[in-house]
């Protein structure tokens, strides 16, 4: 077997840079046999740390992938970039030209977009908070202030779901639902939260459950992962959600970020029918 491709990659962001880092390695998905080594830059606001990273630049090679407001910490760091040789992108303006275009308009001044963008990140602060405090069917009584609601058979993917969302900027709660528990629904009905209900393929949750009791050594409480059991509660978790006109989503084949694509598809619809 071939040894992966080694590939330097340089990060550079004036904010959290959590854009840069996300869009870099969504591309590097598309090449499986190649392994990257990160060098992460964030908060670059000044001359003396773009001196800083240009040594690294210059010592490791690489793509330079950069997300920089300050025309001038921007001009300098592309101006080297090309003494260097070195591939670089400035990784938000295709996206900028093609709404330019579409627009007819140019971009606003960037002064001022950086304090968006930290607002953004303290948003999705909180809202990681909030699903911790939330998670599990936690804190129920101030769930009327959620955007989203998963409720759910046990690992049927809600906390994951949740923390993606969250990093998402969506304050979401999730319930697991519990055979012989009555879930609070008159919590749950609250026309300012999008309630979603997540099912699971019944092997598949047998299969999870039982990895789950063998790593605790708790294999005693196999009823836990006894299919016809899970069949039951599936079908009871299926009529709750018809009953409260839930939207369904089925996670069997689906990654967390495709959940969560579907789950945000259904909230961005909720909210347009409401406006």
């Amino acid at each position: 077997m071939n040894a992966k491709q080694t590939i330097h990659i340089h990060l550079i962001s004036d904010a959290t840079g959590e854009t840069t880092h996300l869009l870099a390695r969504a591309a590097l998905g598309k090449f499986t046999a190649t392994r990257a080594i990160e060098h992460v830059w964030t908060l670059v606001r000044t001359m003396d740390h773009l001196d800083v990273i240009k040594r690294e630049i210059a010592e490791h090679g690489g793509v330079v992938f950069y997300s920089i407001s300050d025309p001038d910490i921007r001009a300098a760091l592309e101006q080297f970039c090309q003494q260097k040789k070195a591939p670089h992108l400035s990784i938000l303006d295709p996206a900028v030209r093609t709404l330019s275009q579409a627009l007819g308009k140019q971009a606003t001044a960037r002064v001022g977009a950086q304090h968006r963008m930290d607002e953004a990140y303290f948003n999705r602060m909180e809202a990681l908070e909030f699903a911790v405090h939330h998670d599990d069917g936690q804190a129920m009584s101030s769930v009327h202030t959620a955007d989203i609601l998963l409720v759910g058979v046990s690992r049927s993917s809600k906390t994951p779901t949740s923390i993606y969302l969250a990093n998402r900027g969506y304050k979401v709660a999730n319930y697991p639902l519990v055979p012989g528990i009555t879930p609070p629904i008159e919590l749950m009905r609250n026309k300012d939260v999008l309630v979603v209900g997540l099912i699971n393929e019944a092997r598949r949750l047998s299969q999870i459950r039982r990895n789950r009791l063998e790593s605790m050594n708790a294999e005693e409480n196999m009823e836990y992962a006894d299919i016809r059991k899970i069949n039951d509660e599936l079908n009871q978790a299926i009529k709750l959600f018809k009953e409260q006109g839930w939207p369904i989503i089925d996670v069997s084949r689906k990654s967390i970020e495709e959940t969560a694509a579907e789950i945000i598809n259904i909230y961005t619809l909720w909210i347009e029918e409401k406006s």
